[in-house]
């Protein structure tokens, strides 16, 4: 947490996965007097100093068009979320008086927002994976080139870097998300309570089983590639 200026930054618990920690933050700031105001690019929640206000926090994913954009909030507005801001305009922060219904009706209404957000970043990823195994590829077979550039070491090591972080971006992703379905299996009957689903979510715990997890897998990838270098 840093304060400047009047300002204070937070960093995000995760939105994707986490956001109904990532509600918490927002709402206890609020009763201390900070302002949420929006996530910036280096994402970290930014608060700007203000009156203490008692609110609930909603962060919702949005897979529409542009021309839709108008509906989904004025669906919001109706329901009594105001719009605070949003995010890459895929994540929108709304609050409300804390009596305020959530917007998903049902679990199963949860349940295709869950499938939405985390096929669009599966997508999002998946566009480096030709890359990624595209450098690797070239990596193998200009082992043993004469040519002076390929068979430079920053050059080579370079390759292996980008390629090995290209290809495994879209493997974490696919990681995090089985991980979530099999960590927190009945996340979608929360739909409503989110306050009780965000004191379930263990973030340091989850983050060391997914970091033994990616060792795991990165040992395999080296194992793979150790006679690429």
């Amino acid at each position: 947490m840093n304060m400047f200026k009047g300002k204070k930054y937070i960093c995000s618990r995760g939105v994707a996965f986490y956001p109904e920690k990532e509600m918490q933050v927002l709402k206890k700031q609020a009763e201390k007097g900070w302002q949420f105001k929006k996530m910036n690019q280096a994402g970290f929640l930014v608060f700007e100093k203000g009156r203490s206000e008692e609110k609930a926090f909603s962060v919702d994913f949005f897979d529409g068009s542009s021309e839709e954009l108008s509906e989904y909030l004025v669906i919001y507005e109706q329901a009594g979320w105001e719009y605070i801001t949003n995010y890459k305009d895929k994540y929108f922060y709304f609050k409300a008086d804390c009596d305020t219904p959530t917007i998903y009706s049902d679990s199963e209404s949860y349940w295709i927002r869950m499938k939405k957000e985390w096929l669009w970043l599966l997508v999002r990823t998946l566009i480096y994976l030709p890359v990624g195994i595209g450098l690797l590829v070239l990596l193998l077979l200009t082992k043993a080139t004469e040519n002076s550039m390929l068979s430079n070491i920053v050059v080579r090591g370079t390759l292996l870097f980008l390629g090995t972080l290209f290809t495994a971006l879209p493997i974490g992703v696919v990681i995090s998300v089985l991980f979530s379905l099999v960590i927190y299996s009945d996340r979608t009957k929360y739909y409503n309570q989110p306050e009780r689903f965000a004191k379930r979510q263990k973030i340091v715990r989850d983050a060391i089983f997914l970091t033994i997890i990616g060792f795991v897998v990165g040992v395999l990838l080296s194992i793979l590639l150790k006679n690429s270098f």
